[in-house]
């Protein structure tokens, strides 16, 4: 068998994955730090995004939604009450949240599924088992081993991930080369800032041989205030 059918092989022994994510039009995942991006719909200016970016999981076909637990702090902290529901996925069988830290401490646990590390402690998984709260190890390292991670969530039945979190999970899946899909809201916003989270937050890279080039797929306006939706699909060789 040649290298590439055996590379191609290992590939499908996990979920693809596709980041889907609103953002500002400069890539801005958040007001500044500590602030929960639902404040833009609260405030109505982010013309729909948050609502359109949700619908998207449905029509890209998204069997499970993944976040970061560093998001859920985030939001449980700056908590923000909509006066209109937002579009709920309806092919999302569950929700993944990857904690390698265990700092969760659990009180919806419905379709729940937490990914952690080997080496996490024993409260944490304690809290998760007397909870009856479906988990995953996956790495003793100082972070979660994201390829072994998603070979064990293929093994439940996931097919299709949509990254659902913040800068810091979409940062993480990017550099471990694991991201086929790149579907962004853009709200017409412009927030800037020099540590406000990114579409894509992380390590920096060396060269421009690192960067991950991407083939567009679609783009069109949406919403009401002049949101757009960008679809990328992730090119799949080496080097640019």
């Amino acid at each position: 068998m040649e290298l590439f059918e055996q590379k191609e092989m290992m590939r499908l022994k996990r979920p693809e994955v596709v980041i889907n994510v609103f953002a500002s039009m400069d890539g801005r995942m958040t007001t500044a730090p500590g602030h929960n991006v639902m404040e833009w719909t609260s405030y109505g200016v982010d013309g729909k995004a948050n609502d359109e970016a949700h619908k998207r999981y449905d029509e890209l076909n998204c069997d499970a939604l993944v976040s970061g637990s560093e998001s859920l702090i985030v939001w449980s902290s700056d908590w923000v009450e909509f006066k209109n529901p937002i579009t709920t996925p309806q092919k999302s069988k569950a929700y993944i949240v990857f904690d390698g830290r265990g700092r969760m401490d659990w009180a919806q646990t419905d379709g729940l599924i937490v990914v952690t590390r080997e080496n996490v402690s024993e409260d944490y998984i304690e809290q998760l088992e007397t909870k009856g709260i479906t988990y995953i190890k996956a790495g003793d390292g100082e972070k979660i081993d994201i390829e072994l991670a998603l070979e064990k969530l293929y093994e439940l039945g996931f097919r299709r991930l949509g990254i659902s979190g913040g800068g810091t999970i979409n940062g993480a899946f990017l550099r471990a080369g694991v991201v086929d899909e790149i579907s962004v809201v853009l709200a017409p916003l412009a927030i800037g800032g020099k540590t406000t989270p990114t579409i894509f937050d992380g390590e920096n890279l060396e060269s421009i041989q690192q960067a991950v080039p991407l083939e567009l797929v679609e783009v069109k306006p949406v919403g009401n205030k002049g949101a757009v939706w960008v679809y990328y699909r992730v090119k799949k060789y080496n080097g640019i």
